[in-house]
């Protein structure tokens, strides 16, 4: 039979273990291997993004200090005249911000200055000088502050001009305070680009808007373009984020940030050659410890394919005894696969019978032939998620617990078959009845109120109560009715307000219909 219906089991069996054991095994190498890269890659860009935002967020609070502080000091002199010692003690408590702090009045002559004569430019701006460039006419004309641009000074300092307007307490305009920033010197805003957290080959450089670089590592590069590379074209338009890119001929996990105040870009690399050594690192030890598994798992794999047809029988026999005894439904899921192979055809059309059996079977209630609880929760929960109109009536049997004790519980299944059979002849078409459990039952009225939902319960409820019920007597029910309302984002809502009025029909004296 097993020649006649399809190829040896055990022979098929064998080549499907070895086939699927080494082709698995590769793929699953390969997969691994491009898993790690991926994540690696992913890791290595994330850390950029982040050290990228790390400086952006550090670099705007420490500017945003810097220009609160001069706000403060321009407040100070609105109020009152400052003597050139109040000066150099204001600087020298915050050295670390400023290389120099100056005023001038409101035709921009310098007033105080400290330290009064640069180190690097004795010959300079100092106190009683008119300070004619455009930055200082910009200053005195918008009479608001402002952070500038980087530019080279005379003294050959790439440097950074922070300016405040003076006001008088009456509102006059007095003049400005400007604190220098030399970003190559050794302060707070250099320290600050400096420090980098990782220990591998990554460096940091920041850009002006223009794509000047006005910090690197490389001392030699700075206020060199760097407008061709293209993540410093991309953040110079304001743009955030991390690429894999090429680069001068090299490859780099980069992240960018752009720094609002200033239009800066601060720009993070790391060489994707990092990477490589624990790459491979990984990939030999993957392979190494995996070769001894592979081989004990084709041996145990060619063992078992000697031994599969006589459990493979056994099953698509007991699949058989599982469709004839009605037992549990099993998932055919993993099974449903075209195959030579005759247990496994056999196998599979019998558990395929089975379970379309039981599909038609899972939603229904054994006892009274209605629909369950099952598919009354799954029914309203569409009709709640789809937002469609619709009334619940939940209702159950008065004193059942007396008629299964006077008659018996045969007879109590009766009753409720007979319940059932009244509903259904009572309700239209499209009017859905469930057996909620026990003796409880509900019926789902789409696109009714709550008034019609009460003329179906009463009619319900009257009916019931003039037919003689299995027991030789009318039974009588309790209803309780409830609707859908906008805001309803669950079906528990409308079933607990249901219920409720159930509840106080059972209060009020049963035999009688409630709505919410």
């Amino acid at each position: 039979m097993g020649t006649k219906n399809g190829i040896k089991l055990t022979f098929a069996m064998s080549l499907l273990v070895v086939f699927t054991v080494c082709s698995t095994t590769v793929v699953n190498w390969y997969l691994s291997v491009h898993a790690l890269k991926s994540t690696l890659t992913d890791n290595h860009l994330e850390n950029n993004y982040r050290y990228a935002q790390k400086v952006l967020n550090s670099t705007t609070v420490l500017l945003n200090d810097m220009e609160h502080n001069l706000s403060t000091l321009a407040d100070v002199l609105g109020k009152k005249e400052l003597s050139q010692s109040d000066l150099d003690a204001w600087r020298d408590a915050n050295s670390g911000y400023y290389n120099s702090l100056f005023t001038t009045d409101s035709q921009g002559v310098v007033q105080l200055m400290s330290p009064q004569v640069l180190p690097s430019n004795p010959g300079g701006v100092r106190p009683g000088t008119k300070i004619q460039s455009d930055l200082m006419k910009q200053a005195l004309k918008n009479k608001q502050p402002f952070i500038s641009d980087p530019y080279l000074a005379q003294t050959g300092n790439l440097v950074v001009l922070v300016s405040y307007p003076i006001f008088d307490q009456q509102g006059n305009f007095k003049g400005v305070v400007d604190g220098t920033i030399y970003l190559e010197s050794n302060n707070s805003m250099k320290r600050l680009l400096e420090q980098h957290e990782f220990l591998d080959e990554t460096s940091v450089f920041v850009v002006d808007h223009s794509g000047r670089i006005i910090y690197h590592p490389d001392s030699t590069r700075i206020n060199q373009s760097a407008a061709d590379h293209p993540l410093v074209q991309r953040v110079i338009e304001g743009r955030n984020g991390s690429e894999q890119i090429q680069a001068n001929g090299f490859e780099y996990f980069s992240g960018y940030a752009y720094i609002e105040p200033t239009r800066w870009g601060i720009i993070t690399q790391t060489p994707t050659s990092v990477i490589d050594k624990p790459l491979n690192n990984l990939t030999k030890i993957i392979i190494v410890q995996s070769l001894p598994l592979l081989l004990l798992i084709l041996l145990l794999g060619w063992l078992f394919a000697n031994q599969l047809t006589k459990p493979i029988n056994t099953l698509a026999r007991y699949s058989e005894e599982a469709i004839l005894s009605k037992k549990e439904a099993y998932s055919i899921h993993r099974l449903e696969i075209k195959s030579a192979i005759y247990e496994v055809r056999k196998l599979c059309h019998h558990i395929q019978r089975h379970f379309q059996l039981l599909n038609n079977q899972i939603q229904q209630d054994g006892l009274t032939g209605l629909a369950n609880r099952r598919s009354f929760d799954l029914e309203i929960e569409k009709l709640v998620r789809d937002k469609v109109p619709f009334s619940l009536i939940m209702l159950d049997i008065d004193h059942f617990k007396v008629v299964n004790d006077q008659y018996g519980h045969l007879v109590g299944d009766d009753v409720l078959r007979f319940l059932a059979l009244i509903m259904q002849d009572v309700c239209r078409e499209d009017d859905l009845c469930f057996r909620y459990g026990g003796e409880e039952f509900v019926i789902l009225l789409k696109y009714k109120n709550v008034d019609k939902a009460q003329v179906l319960a009463e009619r319900l409820r009257l009916k019931v109560a003039e037919t003689p019920s299995p027991t030789g007597h009318p039974i009588y029910i309790s209803l309780g009715i409830s609707a859908y309302e906008d805001g309803d984002e669950n079906p528990e809502v409308v079933i607990k307000r249901a219920d409720m009025a159930l509840y106080r029909s059972k209060n009020e004296g049963r035999n009688r219909t409630t709505i919410y």
